[in-house]
């Protein structure tokens, strides 16, 4: 079941990383270099050992950093939600039912990884329709910077260039890079230990 879960969760935000079908608009890339660019920060700088953004598959090295970026953005925000949504999980559940018909609540189900044995196959599959639709349906705005989805930033204008939009980017920037780090910590300890967030039971 949990390879069956993790196929389909992998299926619905395989989209991500797929060459787009569109062409892409580079011109609000052009002002600067990508080595310049946002999350260019100091101790590594830029940072592409590997040479993606002047070797990969999507065009120019701004077409190339351009999608990158906007992958890096949306998984950031993804690792942050589910950072947060772990340590909340871990102290506080929500009141009701989670699937009436086999007698379930949110209650039962374990924080971390174990909800994965617990939580009903019709459940993950909504979960994957959910993903799914939202990667259909919300698209990156052709010619803005990577991850301007149109959804807004809290009635905020980010599009000025000024010093509070960029280190209002940076500090997005660095904290899903965080995110991303800290939350395959959790799945790799929990792997390890067999009890979500190990490390805070010390506390308790």
């Amino acid at each position: 079941m949990v390879r069956l879960i993790t196929c389909a969760l992998a299926l619905a935000s395989a989209s991500a990383f797929a060459p787009s079908t569109t062409q892409t608009k580079s011109t609000a890339l052009n002002a600067k270099p990508v080595n310049k660019e946002i999350g260019a920060l100091p101790p590594l700088g830029f940072f592409d050992p590997l040479g993606f953004i002047k070797n990969g598959p999507y065009g120019s090295p701004e077409d190339n950093f351009y999608h990158y970026r906007g992958v890096e953005v949306k998984h950031g925000r993804i690792a942050m939600a589910a950072t947060v949504g772990m340590l909340v999980q871990e102290n506080y559940r929500f009141e009701g039912m989670l699937s009436p018909s086999e007698n379930l609540s949110f209650a039962d189900v374990p924080n971390g990884l174990a909800a994965l044995d617990v939580v009903p196959l019709l459940g993950w599959v909504q979960l994957a329709t959910l993903i799914g639709a939202h990667e259909m349906l919300v698209k990156q705005r052709p010619g803005r910077k990577p991850g301007d989805f149109g959804t807004g930033y809290l009635g905020m204008a980010m599009d000025d260039e000024s010093s509070k939009q960029l280190r209002a980017l940076n500090v997005e920037i660095q904290n899903g890079r965080l995110a991303m780090l800290g939350i395959l910590g959790m799945f790799a300890s929990e792997s390890i230990h067999g009890t979500a967030l190990w490390e805070t039971k010390i506390f308790s």
